[in-house]
């Protein structure tokens, strides 16, 4: 597929998705994101300059903003980034700004942030490690990346296999344009794989399981 084709097919499911993002998803994963919020803030510092990939709506974005200096927030979805701006003018944040920008090609120079935050976006992208090789390319040395994904692979009860095998048909009939099944270990070994070193894991939703993960790129 080439660029342009991903990039539209990407941006149109999360287009149709973003008006009603925030309340869809709080209903089932508040606690998740909170868990995401706490964890992050607590490997920031004030004087960082932070770049989050695929910020949707601007949740953790938005979330961590008092904890740093400054945050960088992109995401392929106009509409998602609309909503995301207004989200900060309501509060009043004015340390993050919102990008809509492909997370496969950033236009920022190597190792110029000390920390990259990628939450909920690995499974739902064209290839994953693109994503987490760009991160680890703006990553200054011994810099974190902040993440956490589905991992769709990990057993789950009857009723959610149920929704995963929509899911997978949705994906077949190009509804769901990009959908990858996990486990935790082989979310960890693409991690590794694309040259980050695992500091810490979680689970943080257990149906099915959203997995935290802490890396850091060598020094």
């Amino acid at each position: 597929m080439d660029t342009e084709t991903r990039q539209k097919k990407e941006s149109a499911v999360w287009n149709k998705l973003a008006a009603g993002y925030d309340e869809r998803t709080l209903k089932t994963y508040r606690r998740a994101y909170e868990l995401s919020i706490e964890k992050t803030a607590a490997v920031l510092a004030l004087d960082q300059r932070v770049l989050e990939i695929g910020c949707g709506t601007g949740i953790i974005a938005l979330g961590i903003a008092s904890s740093v200096e400054q945050v960088v927030a992109t995401d392929i979805s106009p509409e998602m980034i609309t909503v995301a701006q207004e989200k900060a003018a309501h509060l009043e944040i004015t340390n993050v700004t919102f990008h809509v920008q492909d997370g496969y090609a950033l236009p920022f120079d190597d190792a110029s942030f000390d920390t990259v935050l990628l939450f909920n976006a690995i499974h739902v992208v064209q290839q994953p490690d693109a994503l987490l090789r760009e991160a680890h390319r703006l990553l200054k040395p011994s810099g974190h990346l902040v993440s956490a994904t589905d991992c769709l692979g990990e057993p789950v009860p009857f009723p959610t296999r149920l929704m995963l095998g929509l899911q997978k048909l949705l994906k077949l009939l190009g509804v769901i344009p990009f959908m990858w099944y996990y486990t935790q270990e082989d979310l960890c070994r693409l991690f590794e794989q694309c040259g980050l070193e695992i500091v810490e894991t979680a689970v943080l939703h257990a149906n099915p399981v959203n997995a935290y993960v802490l890396a850091r790129k060598p020094a």
